[in-house]
């Protein structure tokens, strides 16, 4: 007798065999045993987690001689015959190479004709969105009233190809991926069974690599028969399937963890020098700090990590040596280094830099760090220190510091509107001038500086590098170097310039008149040594680090150029 693989011979013989779909077996035994079977059914699921094994099952309890109303007799010959895929009432159907119009007429056809021993003459449709919609047209009004010995059972991989006219005559059932402890628990069944030796990790490590397919499972244990023998170890299914050492795992985890960069990069060699894929070494880490993100937030693993209790405490303590920003920050990394070597010709490299790039990341703010550093300089955008300056406050008022505390013309912490106070204290028709001193000058200008800096940063960065030639109730005159010549041009436009104006009101309390002019005469046109151009580069080039460095805390991207802005 011909070798059976361990995938057919442990197929489910009854409903209770079937395992991770009770709701689906429940609601079918039911069916069955109350007469309420439907003329169509539809089994909807990824591969390898019972559609056809159910479809089988389905048939034997409909076309069983014994009769035993929810579950087969697995003894009569009609049971025999289905279980082994060559009876003649229950035909199996491949609809990737019978996906025809003219085979979807000769079922038509067929199913005229009564059944030969059974109730029922059943079709089980496999991979049923192949069918080209033509063959599904033609399906459509047997499979909406079909003969009454007739039954028709899909299933498929993927529902949304199937016609919605095809799914609303069925009844859809969905068969959800087998969680990895229910299929660590067949695979240890089955090996003892068969007398195999098989540790409990190297059981959930092959449920691992199923990803909630118990055939795909039961496909890498037969595989490991021939290669290990008799017993099977972690370290034989981590070789056989070319999978990363969970000690090695660990290692390059706490390499990064601990900020090792030296020792992260000598581990990724080994490992591609050992045949590893840089890409497969990117994802298993990928999934190892998922891991440590689960047990963080959830505090319990899910259904599809399958780990011993040692390799939970061990993921338990390497989460526990990091923030949760610092895991999703490794998980970021990781995921834009994958994004990189899919299009790359030298895969290593985009490995090497994020494993630097992580065991680096203490040079990296958290967002909450940022956060409050924004916050800082918000609350203390009016604080200033230098003699004569004044105060913006959270409102916009400008308040003078303590330096101007003894004035009695403006008391503490009241706003600088200094038009309003003069009408309280001069008589109508005698004018007022308040010159401002040179140190006061000065403090009014940083003031602006920061009032402009708190709207518009962009147009800040075009404003610092002015100096205030005058500055009075009257006019008020901001002067650049030869070299800033753009930052002229750029302040000069009308959206920007009302922007400075609104601050050197907001300070001066008045209306002044606001100019802006060159230090140094700049000669004829022809003579610029810089074009228009060139200088907007070279202000990119002054404002790059920082928008750089922005958007490599918040894994951001250009979407605008913000010179277009100024």
């Amino acid at each position: 007798m011909s070798y059976q693989v361990l995938a057919q011979k442990y197929r489910p013989q009854s409903f209770e065999d079937v395992a991770g779909q009770e709701t689906v077996t429940r609601t079918l035994k039911n069916a069955v045993e109350k007469g309420r079977s439907a003329n169509a059914y539809i089994f909807c699921g990824p591969r390898g987690v019972g559609k056809t094994s159910v479809a089988r099952l389905l048939s034997k309890t409909l076309n069983c001689l014994a009769d035993k109303g929810e579950k087969p007799c697995n003894k009569c010959a009609s049971c025999h015959q289905i279980s082994q895929g060559n009876d003649m009432d229950v035909l199996e159907i491949d609809g990737a190479s019978n996906n025809g119009v003219d085979e979807i007429r000769a079922l038509r056809e067929n199913v005229k004709f009564s059944p030969s021993r059974g109730k029922y003459k059943i079709y089980i449709i496999d991979e049923v969105h192949m069918l080209s919609t033509g063959a599904f047209n033609a399906l459509l009004k047997t499979l909406e009233e079909p003969p009454a010995h007739v039954k028709f059972i899909f299933a498929t991989t993927e529902p949304h190809k199937v016609l919605p006219t095809i799914i609303s005559r069925c009844q859809r059932f969905d068969f959800k991926r087998i969680s990895s402890p229910v299929i660590a628990g067949r695979v240890r069944d089955i090996a003892r069974a068969e007398k195999i030796t098989l540790d409990e990790k190297a059981a959930l490590l092959i449920a691992r690599v199923a990803d909630g397919s118990l055939r795909d499972a039961l496909v890498v244990l037969d595989q490991m028969v021939s290669f290990s023998g008799g017993t099977i170890r972690t370290e034989d299914v981590a070789e056989l399937m070319g999978m990363m050492h969970r000690d090695s795992l660990y290692g390059m985890a706490d390499a990064l963890i601990e900020g090792d960069a030296k020792k992260s990069a000598e581990l990724a060699d080994d490992m591609i020098s050992g045949g590893k894929d840089p890409v497969y070494i990117a994802n298993t880490l990928l999934a190892h700090f998922r891991d440590m993100m689960i047990i963080k937030v959830v505090k319990a693993p899910t259904s599809d990590m399958a780990f011993a209790e040692d390799e939970l405490a061990r993921i338990r303590d390497e989460a526990g040596k990091l923030s949760l920003e610092e895991i999703l920050y490794m998980i970021q990394v990781l995921s834009h280094a994958i994004s990189l070597m899919k299009s790359a010709d030298f895969v290593r490299g985009p490995l090497e830099v994020a494993l630097i790039k992580l065991a680096n990341r203490s040079s990296v703010m958290s967002l909450p760090s940022i956060v409050e550093k924004i916050e800082e300089l918000k609350s203390g955008m009016g604080v200033m220190s230098s003699a004569g300056s004044t105060h913006i406050t959270r409102d916009n008022s400008v308040v003078p510091d303590k330096a101007e505390e003894a004035s009695p013309s403006v008391p503490r912490g009241a706003s600088m509107d200094v038009a309003e106070k003069v009408e309280e204290r001069v008589p109508d028709g005698e004018p007022v001038v308040e010159e401002l001193t040179d140190a006061g000058s000065k403090g009014h200008w940083k003031t602006v500086l920061n009032y402009v800096k708190g709207k518009k940063i962009s147009l800040y960065t075009f404003l610092n590098p002015g100096k205030p030639i005058e500055f009075s109730d009257r006019k008020v005159v901001i002067g650049f170097d030869k070299e800033h010549s753009f930052n002229k041009e750029v302040l000069e436009s009308e959206s920007n310039k009302m922007l400075v104006q609104e601050a050197v009101n907001k300070v001066t309390g008045t209306a002044p008149a606001l100019e802006f002019t060159i230090l140094e005469f700049l000669g004829a046109e022809a003579d610029r040594k810089d074009s228009k151009k060139e200088r907007m580069e070279k202000a990119r080039e002054e404002i790059k680090p920082v928008i750089e460095k922005a958007m490599d805390i918040f894994g951001g991207h250009i979407v605008r150029d913000f010179m277009e802005d100024v």
